[in-house]
């Protein structure tokens, strides 16, 4: 349906019935969410969780020892609880509050734990029991009934087209919001690693004439991004695509700018240093690192946004990653010895954070 008719058709649905009708953030959100109320569900009843922190508040280590959890699952658990108010931290310590033990702990008259567990047994409420205690990221089954690993799936091309087609329409809400933020005049390349469409870079040389990317993906998603770049137009002219595996392959080193969108937030903390050091290594003195996704910000200890926190649980359930904090990332950045760590808030509680290689 082309932009014309679109909006002719949204004029005649302006119906008086439709009362709370949902912006692009409700509509992303009830995608990103969907595994929230799962490991809530997991927690409540394979644990007992709220039973076991009423009036005995713990540590994460302790709360990990006695449940015999893994460390990153764990850690979205928390922060998924802190965000819907049912977990607070006092003195290092994690409390229940009021309502978690009013409602959730079974020594309280008016708990309704019991009503929550008679989900326990849906295969995606077991399925992030196993996740908080192998912290396995095996959850995609596909269609012969297998279950695999997503990058596994990634490197087979009817995934790798469903997937990429699928980040290619949600580039489209932030691509053009990102291309405001990252400020690209003084640069000349950037290098959009796991790039995916090549959707960003494509919103960013729309803004800037002046700028060139190179598009660094894996087979097969790198011929999608040929596919993608060549139907804006700006393929071969102002893109290069360069096929290699980020972790293994060396980085182009021709560029001033090093772009991940929507990419660190799928693997684990070590991988994601590994990138780091690469970037650092790969760029010039004075280059930058951007890094685009939903990034709690945690500077002022007050706990992440709903959104923010059941968009991790996701992550964490069908990927090796999370929604790495503000701090998470600056941590990262410095150890790989970028400075100058910034943070910009963007659409739909996803975030930009810029960093620079010291001159």
């Amino acid at each position: 349906m082309t932009p014309t008719a679109l909006a002719s058709r949204i004029d005649t649905l302006t119906d008086a019935s439709y009362v709370d009708r949902p912006d692009i953030a409700q509509i992303i959100k009830w995608r990103d969410s969907s595994y929230a109320a799962d490991l809530y569900i997991a927690a409540v009843s394979w644990l007992d969780l709220f039973t076991y922190l009423d009036d005995h508040p713990v540590s994460e280590d302790e709360l990990r020892e006695h449940f015999s959890l893994r460390d990153r699952p764990t850690r979205t658990m928390i922060r998924l609880f802190e965000s819907w108010g049912l977990i607070a931290r006092k003195g290092g310590k994690l409390h229940a509050t009021i309502e978690a033990v009013r409602y959730l702990s079974s020594r309280s008259d008016e708990n309704v734990a019991s009503y929550i567990a008679t989900m326990k047994y849906k295969s995606s409420v077991r399925e992030l029991y196993d996740v908080l205690r192998n912290d396995g990221s095996d959850t995609w089954h596909v269609a012969r009934g297998d279950t695999t690993s997503w990058d596994d799936l990634m490197q087979t091309d009817e995934f790798a087209d469903l997937n990429t087609r699928g980040m290619e329409e949600r580039g489209r809400i932030f691509a053009p919001h990102l291309a405001t933020l990252l400020d690209c005049s003084g640069d000349t390349t950037v290098l959009d690693i796991g790039g995916g469409s090549g959707v960003y870079s494509a919103h960013l040389l729309m803004r800037y004439p002046g700028l060139s990317a190179i598009i660094f993906e894996r087979p097969p998603v790198d011929e999608l991004a040929r596919s993608c770049l060549l139907t804006r137009g700006l393929y071969p002219d102002r893109v290069r695509i360069v096929a290699g595996d980020m972790f293994v392959d060396p980085l182009p080193r021709d560029a001033s700018l090093h772009l991940y969108s929507h990419v660190l937030h799928n693997w684990g903390p070590d991988k994601v240093r590994l990138l780091m050091r690469k970037s650092h290594g790969s760029l010039q003195p004075g280059g930058r690192i951007a890094v685009y996704s939903c990034h709690p910000d945690d500077r002022g200890g007050v706990p992440a946004p709903a959104a923010e926190a059941e968009y991790s649980v996701l992550l964490t359930t069908g990927y090796e990653g999370c929604c790495y904090s503000f701090e998470d990332m600056r941590e990262m950045l410095e150890q790989a010895g970028f400075g100058d760590v910034e943070y910009h808030k963007s659409l739909c509680n996803r975030s930009l954070i810029v960093a620079k290689k010291p001159s």
